[in-house]
């Protein structure tokens, strides 16, 4: 275990520090009670056996019970506790997980897959869950068994116990050995897991498509190769795992044998008691169970520190845009860009936008059309700051974005896009998740403003409605209104439009087209669009190409170059000459 993961997991261990010191003293007194009944053993064989004394048996008999009964109901208030704490620490673990994932930068997205993620969330954290509560409740329990087992050993006999001391180096050499082994493979495994993670939810989240292409069983085949591949590194792991138990048996079996030839020959010479003799060869099976039963633990501690580290890769991972940096007393609104560059981190070779530079003013609605991949919706993307410019910069009120705070940025700022994400609640949670303290009259409000109350009154739940995963309930004009709704009750300076009403219908592009007017009203606006007829009533448009503007005016006056880009795309949507 690398030192930052052993202070990690010691750091979340601390947390439970009351429940664990209880649990650790349960622990000892059932290990106590549970090393204490072979003396009984001992007492009857030597004495109440000899001297066929019954109320001896019966004070024996009853200690004997006594201490069972101890070790057991302490052993079982141990597992309560350690596994209690367990879970809680692996809960304070799932949550800094979860918030460090969120504080990423959408860089981090770009390179880690969404299976991926919710794969360390939940088959990760559930290793680890085992590692720090079940596991280590039972190791501490062992390990106590084994020490404790051991010092009554060498009190009975210590010729014995020093012969038992041969065989503990081979088996520490091969725990550490077996040990590197298995840490490495679980990791594998681990990360396997992951991939199937990623093919199941690419797939689940895709069905309609896989239906329609009907890849039904192409998709059951790639799930099953990585299952394949993760159970080739499972039985790797279980081979090794297996080949350091049975070393570790055959040290085990080669110890008692010697120690039952040796001890007869001591009772024979009178040197040890028969029971003695037996009292130590119960302690010798303590010790060996306990012994056993660490090294099928270590097994699986070295998968929990496996997991661990792949958890605690991204809590430890600092955010390439901390939520730092200044905010400002009044916003206006101004866009500029200077001599931007950019290139997307997962293809640093491919310029997307080459000394871009324009300027928006407070309040203005501003276009941009062209052909795809020309870098307009990568525009929409640097403007809130989800990724910064290879070269340039951007100016937000006259201030470098990248010196203002990105939480207090991306809240002057709304984003209604082509497919809106709705979270899986109710038609208001949807709406109040642009403002979560909003009142009753700012969600109806807002709702009327965006054309959206009168489908919403249609349905028997009207705001109570559960709109299904990612909104699957609600046509597309009826996802765009409540986003539009979400944007309104936001209040924001800056509004970006990207390709809002391009999936839509006449009919619902039509209601929709009105909710953004009221939407746009005295805000800056950036509409991003394919459909030019959508951008006509633009202040400006910029007409961009290969990263580039080429071309900058009013409709009208584009309309106009019949040499231009813009004249071009107006001839290929409407099929007519201008």
């Amino acid at each position: 275990m690398t030192s930052p993961t052993k202070k990690r997991i010691l750091s979340l261990v601390n947390l439970e520090r009351g429940t664990l010191l209880w649990g650790l003293f349960f622990l000892i007194l059932s290990s106590v009670a549970g090393l204490v009944y072979p003396q009984f053993v001992r007492w009857m064989v030597d004495h109440v056996l000899t001297a066929k004394d019954y109320s001896l048996l019966n004070q024996v008999v009853l200690g004997l019970f006594i201490a069972l009964s101890v070790s057991m109901i302490a052993g079982n208030i141990r597992y309560y506790l350690f596994t209690l704490s367990g879970e809680r620490i692996v809960l304070k673990l799932r949550e800094q997980l979860y918030r460090s994932i969120l504080k990423q930068e959408v860089a981090f997205f770009d390179f880690n897959r969404t299976g991926e993620l919710m794969s360390r969330l939940s088959s990760d954290a559930t290793t680890l869950q085992n590692t720090v509560s079940v596991n280590i409740s039972q190791a501490l329990r062992n390990l106590a068994q084994v020490v404790g087992g051991f010092g009554f050993m060498f009190y009975t006999s210590w010729k014995l116990s020093a012969v038992l001391l041969i065989i503990i180096p081979p088996v520490g050499g091969l725990a550490f050995f077996f040990g590197k082994k298995i840490r490495g493979l679980s990791k594998q495994f681990q990360a396997s897991l992951a991939n199937s993670s990623i093919v199941a939810e690419e797939t689940i989240s895709g069905l309609r498509t896989v239906k329609s292409f009907v890849q039904e069983q192409n998709e059951a085949r790639r799930y099953q190769t990585v299952l394949v591949s993760a159970l080739s590194l499972a039985r790797k792991r279980i081979y090794v795992i297996a080949e350091f138990m049975s070393l570790a048996m055959v040290l085990g079996v080669t110890a008692i044998c010697f120690v039952l030839w040796f001890g007869g020959r001591e009772v024979i010479a009178g040197s040890l008691s028969t029971g003695e003799l037996v009292q130590f060869l119960l302690y010798l099976f303590v010790v060996a169970i306990g012994v056993g039963s660490l090294g099928n633990l270590y097994g699986d501690l070295m998968g929990g520190i496996g997991a661990s580290q792949r958890i605690f890769e991204i809590i430890e991972r600092e955010p390439a845009f901390p939520d730092t940096g200044r905010t400002l007393a009044s916003v206006r609104g101004e866009i500029e860009f200077s001599h931007v560059k950019f290139s997307y981190p997962t293809r640093t070779d491919i310029e997307v936008l080459s000394d871009l530079s324009f300027k928006i003013k407070a309040g203005q609605a501003i276009a941009f059309v062209g052909m795809s991949g020309g870098g307009k919706s990568t525009i929409a993307a640097l403007i809130p700051r989800f990724y910064d410019p290879t070269g340039g910069r951007i100016l937000f009120d006259d201030q470098p974005v990248n010196e203002l705070k990105p939480s207090w940025l991306r809240e002057q700022i709304a984003i209604v896009s082509q497919e809106p994400i709705l979270i899986s609640s109710t038609i208001e949670e949807n709406i109040r998740y642009g403002k979560p303290e909003a009142t009753d009259a700012e969600v109806l409000e807002a709702a009327r403003s965006a054309n959206a109350l009168e489908f919403i009154n249609r349905f028997p739940e009207g705001f109570k409605t559960l709109v299904g995963e990612r909104g699957i309930q609600l046509s597309g004009g009826q996802k765009q209104r409540v986003a539009i709704a979400r944007a309104l009750l936001k209040n924001p300076k800056l509004l970006i439009l990207d390709e809002a009403t391009s999936n839509l219908d006449t009919a619902s592009e039509h209601l929709v087209q009105d909710a953004l007017k009221i939407l746009m009203k005295g805000r800056t606006t950036i509409i991003i669009a394919h459909r030019l007829a959508t951008v006509k009533d633009a202040d400006s448009i910029f007409v961009m190409d290969g990263g580039r503007i080429l071309q900058t005016g009013r409709h009208e006056e584009l309309a106009l170059d019949k040499d231009g880009l813009y004249f071009k795309l107006l001839q290929r949507q409407f099929n007519e000459p201008i």
